[in-house]
């Protein structure tokens, strides 16, 4: 029996011992070096000299993997195959119910089902006339021009709100049956009016049925109607270009409206504060009795500074005759008569042009009756009850300047009054002037017409847009699936 060589019959296993920290990795995907492995022979005796270790042997292996053992070789070479068979089954089953299914239904129903709807538009810019009645001043015009470019937008999108609103659809109500249009038979399910037969239905319905558009860029608004026979969509066009036209010409008036009548209220305040004005002018001149206070006092004015002249050539004649004649001359006693008589006149006038202080105006007239009574020879307690009498005289008269000062406050605010009042009448005379003009108007330059062919439905582009929805979907899907799929294995 031969003995077994003690390196010949080493068996190869792979080398389990445990690499250096700073060992260098064996990249993943090659074979491990085998190295051959001594096997105790019996018989043999434990001391006997150990052989040397020889060159480890590399085994053939293929380049693209580890050699498996021919026993498991056929099970484990089947898993990957049929595991791509199973996913692509799966994708394709998984693409067949979630697109193309829903595209085939979307295609049979949009070619073979569903309604025609015939579409009619009309376009509109609701515009401003820019009019300038006779009177109106540059500026005045160009910021009415520039106030009613500012609210152009506003009448537009106003429009464009009112089509879509439900006070349009009970407007459209009171002339066209929209029910009996949007529910006629030979309309697919799907498409026609259905639900309950409210108007809160009706408008969510006719919503979905009429596109109403405003360009800010332009100013220009399109507005187009879907219904199932060219007939209706054109008498529904027809009948918003009526309406819209009627609401801008509603708005329009009660504005012109509101405009005169705040007009006309100015007026009246004005023409009750100019009356009332001329009603306080007219009782100060009977209490005063003066039909012009100013004039009055000019003319007083006037008279004094005429005494004071005549006074000074008295005064001037009575000097010149005391240089020659007795002071107890008749000629000299005349002439100091008449001095006195034009002070006191003199004193009596300033006394009912001004106040002048009460002491001041009591002295003066004391003075001047002083000197009145001392020129006619009288003796001087004479003269000083001459005087107290003038001044009482000039205290009990009234002032002229408290006169003239309540008279030019009442004449002020007639003034004030009458220019009030003319500028009500010139705004009066403009907001009539303004109103007789449509200012605001619906320009409707593409009139609704009658539609020759069918529009909508758009087949192919729905039925695109139901394949692109679908296909993401099933994308996203199948990504969503691989990524948990991946995580939990």
């Amino acid at each position: 029996m031969n003995k077994p060589h003690p390196i010949l019959d080493m068996k190869a296993e792979p080398v389990d011992e445990v690499m250096p920290a700073k060992a260098k990795t064996i990249p993943a995907g090659k074979p491990k070096p085998l190295r051959p492995v001594p096997q105790e022979v019996p018989g043999e005796i434990d001391d006997a000299p150990v052989p040397a270790r020889g060159k480890p042997v590399r085994p053939a292996v293929k380049r693209d993997g580890f050699p498996l053992p021919d026993a498991q070789a056929p099970d484990i070479a089947g898993l990957p195959r049929k595991g791509r068979r199973k996913r692509s089954v799966g994708l394709w089953a998984s693409f067949l119910l979630m697109v193309a299914i829903p595209t085939l239904a979307a295609g049979l129903y949009y070619g073979l089902v569903v309604s025609n709807q015939y579409m009619s538009e009309f376009r509109f810019a609701v515009r401003n006339q820019d009019f300038a009645p006779a009177g109106t001043s540059a500026a005045s015009t160009a910021l009415g021009a520039a106030a009613r470019g500012m609210g152009m937008f506003t009448d537009n999108f106003l429009v464009i709100d009112y089509l879509t609103s439900r006070q349009a659809v009970e407007d459209l109500m009171k002339t066209v049956d929209l029910r009996e249009m949007y529910t006629r038979g030979g309309v697919d399910r799907l498409s026609r009016l259905r639900g309950e037969e409210t108007m809160e239905n009706l408008v969510t319905y006719w919503q979905s049925m009429i596109d109403a558009n405003f360009d800010l860029a332009t100013g220009l608004a399109l507005v187009r109607v879907r219904a199932f026979a060219p007939e209706d969509a054109h008498k529904i066009a027809a009948t918003l270009v009526t309406q819209s036209e009627r609401l801008i010409n509603e708005i329009s008036a009660r504005a012109r409206r509101d405009a005169v009548k705040f007009a006309e209220n100015d007026v009246s305040r004005a023409e009750e504060r100019l009356r009332g004005a001329r009603a306080a002018l007219r009782q100060f001149r009977d209490i005063q009795q003066t039909p012009d206070a100013a004039r009055t006092a000019g003319g007083t004015l006037d008279l004094t500074m005429k005494l004071r002249g005549e006074l000074a050539g008295l005064q001037s004649q009575l000097a010149s005759l005391r240089t020659y004649m007795n002071p107890n001359a008749p000629t000299v006693k005349v002439l100091e008569s008449r001095i006195a008589a034009t002070q006191k006149q003199i004193a009596s006038i300033e006394g009912e042009m001004g106040k002048g202080g009460q002491n001041g105006r009591a002295a003066g007239g004391q003075a001047n009756g002083a000197q009145a009574g001392a020129a006619q020879g009288k003796d001087a307690p004479a003269a000083t009850a001459a005087g107290a009498a003038t001044a009482a005289a000039i205290a009990a008269n009234p002032v002229l300047s408290d006169i003239l000062a309540n008279y030019e406050d009442v004449d002020l605010s007639r003034q004030f009054a009458e220019k009030y009042y003319d500028t009500t009448l010139s705004a009066l005379e403009l907001a009539r002037s303004e109103a007789a003009s449509q200012q605001t108007y619906v320009a409707t330059y593409v009139q609704p017409a009658l539609a020759q062919a069918s529009e909508y439905p758009r087949r192919i582009i729905s039925t695109l847009i139901v394949f692109l929805a679908a296909g993401a979907l099933w994308f996203i899907s199948v990504m969503v699936f691989f990524s948990i799929r991946d995580h939990v294995a």
